[in-house]
């Protein structure tokens, strides 16, 4: 069974490239974004000894600024257009063989209904975030290395401008463990996504959010409640999650003392991770319930709906 699903995740990736393309894309735009500013810093005589003097002069909040930036922005970018990438992919995974009769040849190969959406949910949860990450991880790399080119023209000495103070793998882990934590959450998001899909016989587009306004609308007029919007908007803003946990003390600093500590070693950036509290929490453990329910009535209506 894992050399098939491995298949079919393979299969997944090889007909929907954007899972991979768009992340990609937002990697050159960023890359080809800082090589362009930076040659223009060099054409119209802008001073990088002044952009150097001014890290130097702020210290720790100067560096932590610069480097998270470096850090942030690819993972942060990449995360919004994968995210994207994913919800059309979710609607479109079941509907799509459908329409295109695709689904007359992929049944004849020694593959199950359950084997196949399960693959989908799986790319959707697991591949796609993680390949999102590479490219972040590559990207943020390629940037570092330019801004220190960039500090170099200045004058100034990248190691201990960048490379020495910054915890790299400690922001490299806590961002790796969002994107998990993260789509483990949505997990019931994604599964309700296919359901939509396998049950559509058009628009599968409109399958998704029609439902849910409707029962929403039902619910507030019959029983003057919400909520079924409310658990909706709890999941998307991932409120209830508890993946991280940070010190109290910490919350009351101020950014500057923020920014010495981390980089003083003072602050674990890896003590915040809270994987058992992740794990056993009652919201995750909901979430999978009916992540199954959906994906099981993905799977009654591929193998029904064709």
């Amino acid at each position: 069974m894992v050399a098939n699903m491995l298949m079919l995740i393979r299969r997944e990736l090889w007909e929907h490239k954007a899972l991979y393309y768009a992340p990609l894309v937002v990697s050159a735009l960023l890359i080809f974004g800082f090589i362009l500013a930076f040659f223009t810093a060099v054409f119209t005589g802008a001073s990088f000894q002044v952009a150097v003097a001014g890290l130097e002069l702020t210290g720790a909040p100067g560096t932590l600024a610069g480097g998270s930036a470096l850090l942030a922005v690819p993972f942060g970018l990449t995360s919004f257009v994968v995210a994207v990438v994913i919800f059309f992919y979710g609607i479109d995974a079941l509907y799509a063989e459908r329409k295109d009769k695709s689904i007359l040849f992929w049944r004849s190969l020694p593959v199950t209904d359950t084997e196949t959406v399960i693959s989908k949910w799986l790319t959707a949860m697991i591949a796609a975030p993680i390949m999102a990450f590479a490219v972040a991880f590559v990207t943020q790399l390629i940037l570092l290395l330019l801004a220190s080119l960039a500090i170099l023209f200045g004058g100034g000495n990248p190691v201990e401008l960048i490379w020495a103070p910054l915890p790299f793998v400690q922001f490299w882990i806590l961002t790796f463990y969002i994107a998990i934590t993260m789509s483990l959450w949505l997990s019931p998001i994604i599964g309700w996504f296919l359901l939509s899909s396998a049950f559509a016989k058009r628009s599968s587009l409109l399958w998704v959010f029609v439902p849910v306004i409707v029962i929403a609308m039902l619910e507030g007029i019959v029983f003057r409640s919400g909520h079924v919007s409310q658990l909706i908007g709890e999941r998307i803003g991932f409120a209830g999650i508890s993946g991280l946990t940070f010190p109290e003390d910490m919350m009351v600093m101020d950014e500057d003392e923020v920014a010495r500590q981390l980089l003083a070693g003072d602050i674990d950036i890896l003590g915040a991770l809270a994987p058992i509290d992740f794990l056993l929490s009652p919201g995750l453990w909901g979430g999978f319930i009916v992540t199954a329910a959906f994906l099981a009535g993905a799977v009654y209506f591929r193998r029904f709906r064709a």
